[in-house]
Formats: structure tokens, sequence, C-alpha cells
């Protein structure tokens, strides 16, 4: 396992058209980083990585290049100290942040607490978008797939101020990334950070 870097796409949207350009992680300074958190060394089994063939479908690759994104635990661990997968964006310091959104493969793991994004501030908050959470469109990007986009709504402020919400705000985070610590497989591909979306294999 070690740093993923992945492609990335802005998407512009308009009336009529949707236009794509595309760079690399390297050029827009972004890279997700899979990891597994186990501070007590718990006896469970987690997995975090880019897994070949599993991740959405890109026409223009071999179906080995479609890597999705991985996060499995085989128990819950409770906090404190807790255990979990990781895929950490970095550096997520500094940068402000309007939009969070990925895309899940249905019928692996989803709830209202995992996976979820976790956003960091330097004001001391804290706050999750869980999968379940979110507003999901089914069969998009495509067939078994689903995309789930976040917004306000959706947020639990884990710390910081009642009513608060890292999307849109002036709040600069510190940290961000995804989370998955309940029992059991999610699949995860093109994790969407302000409309640069990254997935490996893209």
């Amino acid at each position: 396992m070690g740093v993923t870097v992945g492609r990335f796409a802005f998407l512009v949207m308009t009336a009529a058209t949707l236009a794509v350009s595309t760079r690399t992680a390297a050029d827009a300074g972004f890279d997700v980083v899979p990891s597994a958190f186990n501070p007590a060394r718990v006896d469970v089994q987690i997995k975090a990585a880019w897994t070949p063939g599993i991740g959405v479908p890109d026409r223009t690759a071999d179906s080995h290049d479609d890597q999705g994104l991985v996060l499995s635990i085989s128990d819950t661990v409770a906090y404190p100290p807790g255990a979990s997968a990781v895929a950490e964006v970095t550096p997520g310091e500094g940068h402000t942040l309007r939009h969070l959104a990925f895309d899940h493969k249905i019928g692996t793991h989803c709830s209202g607490g995992s996976p979820r994004w976790v956003v960091e501030t330097t004001d001391g908050g804290v706050y999750a978008f869980g999968c379940s959470a979110g507003v999901r469109e089914i069969d998009l990007p495509g067939s078994g797939w689903e995309r789930v986009t976040f917004s306000c709504s959706d947020v639990q402020v884990l710390a910081g101020v009642d009513g608060s919400c890292p999307l849109g705000s002036v709040q600069t985070l510190s940290a961000l990334k995804i989370v998955h610590d309940e029992a059991g497989s999610t699949t995860l591909d093109n994790l969407d950070v302000d409309f640069v979306v990254t997935g490996k294999g893209r």
C-alpha cells in the first residue's frame, strides 16, 4: 500500500452540455493516501487500498485498471481508541471547501456513520458527512453504482459551533479524509473534492 495518485477531472455544467477537462493529481497538488488506523493494535482485519478491476468502468482503459477504493474492517472497535480504514486527502491544510461527493458501489456498506467524509478545520471544528445521509443518484456514473453528494443539510457537527458547516464557509481545512469504522466492506470511486475528482485508473 502506498500513495495513490489518480487523475483529476474538472466538471463544468452548463444548461445544455457537460464539459470535462483533466489533469494529474500531481498538477492539482492532491494525493489520496489509504491507510489502516489501529492505535491499540486490536485483533481486527483492516484493508484500505485501491483495488484493480472493481472501480467504475473506464471505457478507454483495460478493466484491470478500473480501480476502486476498498475500505473494510472485520469488526467494529469501540472508540476510544477505535480502529478504521482511512483514505486521507493530502495536503488538506489551508483550503476552504465548497463541495464533497463520492461514487459508492451499491451492495457494499453504506450507513449514516460509515463510510463518511471527516472534515477538520483550523478553528477546531470537526464535521462528518455519512454515506446514507447524502443525495443518492442511482446508476450514476454506471450500473451498480450511485453518486452520493453532500450538503450542509447532511452534516454532523462533532466539534465546533452548533449549526455550523464547512461547505461554503470561510473555515480552512486542517485535515480531510474518508473513514470507514463499522464492520463490513465498502467500495468507493471518484472521490470529489470541490469538483476535482480522483479515481485511480481514470
